[in-house]
């Protein structure tokens, strides 16, 4: 018999999954209560949920999401980072994780699609959303300070020569 309680928490993680940008599995053995809470912490500041949740009910939501990729095993927690920045999260988990030398990313979803647990490795070292966006930003912007550099010096140009042509022939000394 289904309990009311285990359909409602299946229907929440299904909807969490459903909506998040990275859905990240990882073996949290060896972590302990104080850690993480910790690290708990660090991931809610970003907007991100970490949850351990029992391998049959996160296979259920994730299937009801449309995001089922063969079975979990083992002790596992569930990283959901719906409003945060995936990547981000993605590095505070991997990155805590190699830190502490406890527990392991084991696999996941990133954008929908199903990735191993090296791809999450990658994208850790990956700079995160807002770097990217201001390195863009410059990188737009370059070409447009280049060009008001140019024609200003043009200008420049201009006003030393008829600043020249003045004092020869005998006109006001501006400088």
């Amino acid at each position: 018999m289904v309990s009311e309680e285990k359909v409602q928490q299946v229907e929440e993680l299904a909807k969490e999954a459903a909506e998040s940008g990275a859905v990240v599995f990882s073996d949290y053995s060896g972590l302990t209560v104080t850690e993480m809470s910790e690290l708990r912490k660090k991931l809610m500041e970003l907007g991100a949920d970490l949850r351990v949740v029992k391998n049959t009910l996160l296979g259920l939501a994730l299937e009801k999401a449309g995001l089922k990729d063969g079975e979990i095993e083992g002790p596992t927690a569930a990283l959901f980072s719906r409003s945060a920045d995936p990547i981000e999260s993605i590095k505070i988990l991997v990155s805590y994780l190699k830190e502490k030398a406890k527990g392991q990313v084991k696999s996941g979803f990133f954008e929908k699609k199903s990735m191993a647990a090296e791809g999450f490795a990658e994208l850790a070292l990956l700079p995160g959303k807002a770097a990217l966006q201001s390195r863009l930003v410059s990188q737009l912007s370059s070409p447009i300070f280049k060009l008001a550099y140019v024609l200003s010096a043009q200008q420049q140009k201009l006003v030393m020569i008829f600043d020249a042509i003045a004092k020869t022939k005998g006109g006001v000394d501006n400088g």
